[in-house]
């Protein structure tokens, strides 16, 4: 039945809201079906859920013993379901899904913040995101202008080849105001990726079972050994000052580690990222995995040899 002319707009604005409603109603009913098909064990490995589990298996174990009590002829399933070692078989299977649910939570967490470090370091300090398509669509429909990046891309216009910054009356001005020339994370910065990793490694943790309170601790502990590790090695490198309390995670607390294997390979990992043509390469500094997935890799570039100097005649 059509609308009369003078309340067309009105129809069909109710009839697209009673639309929404419908829609809404069937997604919820959907995934209310959905979760009630879910297993119990897959809940169970969640520490806070575990011994509801085991209390609720033990009651409705007590139900059937109940049931099955009067029964003249209980069947085998029923028997096996109230044996006591099928119920420690399932107690057994949860405590050891939940002991692997940490080394796997540590893992994923590892790769968040090496994806991270990645995207960021390629596309937002190298400007790399001006070269993608879609964001060159959306720059165009908006009207907006292109990425100006954070200071990085002149952090390396003015590196030299042995890490060494360019001579004072060389050096990128844009960079002056900050005594690590974009070398290092001051506060702001790590509060900054911290929340960032939170919000991506949170709900990982949590569906693998960790509580919140040791998830939180773990990503804070695991940002400050970043940030630590980062102030640490890249201003050094360039023959910058060790990062102070008052200004980010202080370089002091490992600077004791420079000379270990560990961080020798990180400080030569990215001494190839400047020395890589275009610096298209090694993009993680801290947490390497990414370019060995992404093709970025490139590996130690030693220094360009330098050219003896002619002896005086």
């Amino acid at each position: 039945m059509k609308c009369p002319q003078s309340h067309s707009l009105e129809c069909r604005t109710r009839r697209r809201s009673v639309l929404r409603v419908a829609v809404v109603l069937a997604a919820c009913s959907v995934c209310r079906h959905a979760l009630s098909e879910v297993p119990g064990l897959l809940f169970a490995s969640a520490p806070s859920l575990r011994a509801g589990y085991l209390q609720g298996l033990n009651d409705g174990r007590a139900a059937l013993a109940r049931g099955y009590a009067s029964a003249r002829a209980p069947s085998p399933m029923a028997m096996a379901a109230l044996d006591p070692s099928t119920t420690a078989t399932t107690a057994s299977m949860i405590e050891s899904t939940s002991l692997l649910s940490y080394p796997i939570g540590l893992f994923c967490l590892y790769c968040i913040m090496s994806l991270n470090e990645y995207c960021y370091h390629r596309y937002f300090q190298h400007l790399g995101i001006n070269k993608i398509d879609v964001s060159r669509s959306i720059r165009d429909f908006f009207g907006l202008p292109t990425y100006k990046g954070d200071g990085h891309v002149e952090h390396h216009r003015e590196t030299l080849d042995d890490m060494m910054l360019e001579p004072l009356e060389k050096r990128e001005h844009i960079l002056d105001h900050d005594p690590f020339r974009g070398t290092a994370f001051n506060w702001p910065a790590t509060f900054s990726m911290t929340v960032a990793i939170t919000a991506q490694s949170l709900p990982v943790l949590m569906l693998l079972g960790w509580n919140v309170p040791l998830a939180l601790v773990t990503i804070l502990t695991a940002m400050m050994l970043h940030a630590l590790a980062w102030n640490t090695i890249h201003p050094n490198m360039h023959g910058l000052p060790d990062v102070e309390l008052h200004q980010g995670a202080p370089s002091g607390l490992l600077a004791g580690l420079r000379d270990s294997p560990a961080f020798v390979h990180l400080r030569v990992n990215h001494e190839g990222h400047h020395r890589t043509p275009g610096a298209h390469g090694n993009y993680n500094v801290c947490l390497p995995m990414m370019d060995h997935l992404f093709g970025t890799h490139v590996g130690e570039i030693p220094p360009t040899p330098k050219e003896p100097v002619a002896a005086a005649a």
